[in-house]
């Protein structure tokens, strides 16, 4: 599968600055990824299209965006089956490695990691593809080393992937996130998912507790979890922190959704616009997905809600909503064993 490549170095690597926090523009990648993605939509690759969604803000104090895409539901990719955190990658299952050629986008390049990879006799493809099934504008998944068949756990060079891109794009509503197995990831092949939001977020400038060296927590969302941020272009030393807190959740089972947004930096007195990271650990979620109005996966947690139910759409409240988030997390004792000996990795 050969599709035209994306190459970058550090020097692109330049994110929003404090005159364009405000605005939705576009960079070299941003135009690129939305020029691809509005072609494969006018081809009919998608599943379908983005013309019906309704968005609605919930009155409230977290000010929740609530979007009614019911194809989403009744037209994905069925779900395969996942019952562990740690599962390892079947061959013999969907991945993206089978999809049709005209859902990748492009390769992403960055050309210190192609000029190493050009003395070696093997070069990993990092891909950017269509989500068939999107859940907003410029819906993609993003694929780090396609063909090394890694399972849906996070390495710390998809954790890296995923800051780059963020700060490949100058548009303060892109988002990256990651689901977990158990944590209604739907494919068992190593994934990020990102996409564009014109609406702000409670979680983009919602205050935040030190509680070690990098290392934060976010406790004013129905799920408590653990917050990062990004003041530079440093993604090998922030990739390796994050690693840390998801090697740990991974190795002890626990089920985790990982969300990147641009937003305040956590200093209150810095104008600086930050890209804030969010990492949740959570109930595990096995099985048949219930017919609530939407699944608590990375997204939701972020308080980005796709309604799948027109039925419970118009009935929406911020309690109902907080309470659907909270069925999700931890029993509180969990929760804190887990803070401590995360916060302990940073010691």
């Amino acid at each position: 599968m050969m599709a035209e490549s994306f190459s970058y170095n550090d020097d692109d690597l330049t994110g929003i600055s404090s005159a364009e926090k405000k605005g939705y523009h576009c960079s070299e990648f941003d135009t690129r990824l939305r020029q691809k993605w509005d072609q494969a939509m006018k081809e009919g690759h998608f599943r379908y299209q983005l013309d019906k969604v309704e968005t609605k803000i919930i009155p409230g104090q977290k000010k929740y965006v609530a979007q009614l895409n019911v194809k989403r539901a009744t037209e994905r990719r069925k779900p395969q089956e996942i019952t562990i955190v740690n599962q390892k990658f079947d061959p013999k299952q969907f991945n993206f490695t089978k999809i049709k050629s005209d859902e990748v986008l492009f390769q992403l390049e960055k050309e210190e990691t192609k000029a190493i990879c050009n003395g070696n006799t093997t070069k990993s493809r990092n891909l950017v593809i269509i989500n068939v099934s999107p859940l907003e504008y410029g819906h993609i998944l993003i694929v780090p080393d396609s063909d090394a068949f890694f399972p849906q756990i996070l390495t710390q060079f998809a954790i890296k992937t995923g800051l780059e891109c963020m700060l490949l794009s100058s548009h303060r509503g892109f988002k990256v996130g990651f689901n977990s197995l158990c944590a209604f990831a739907s494919v068992n092949h190593l994934h990020l998912h990102a996409y564009y939001l014109e609406h702000d977020l409670f979680v983009e400038n919602c205050p935040v507790t030190h509680l070690k060296g990098p290392l934060y927590e976010l406790t004013v969302m129905p799920c408590p979890g653990f917050a990062f941020q990004l003041h530079n272009t440093n993604t090998e030393d922030l990739s390796r922190d994050i690693y840390k807190v998801a090697q740990y959740l991974s190795e002890h089972e626990v089920a985790h959704n990982m969300f990147l947004t641009y937003g305040e930096s956590f200093d209150s007195q810095s104008s600086v616009p930050t890209i804030r990271v969010y990492l949740w650990p959570r109930k595990k979620f096995i099985g048949i997905k219930e017919e609530a109005a939407f699944n608590v996966a990375v997204v939701e947690l972020g308080g980005h809600l796709p309604i799948k139910v027109e039925e419970l759409y118009g009935g929406l409240t911020e309690d109902s909503i907080n309470e659907t988030i909270q069925s999700a997390c931890l029993e509180e004792q969990e929760y804190q064993s887990i803070k401590e000996n995360v916060t302990k990795l940073f010691s």
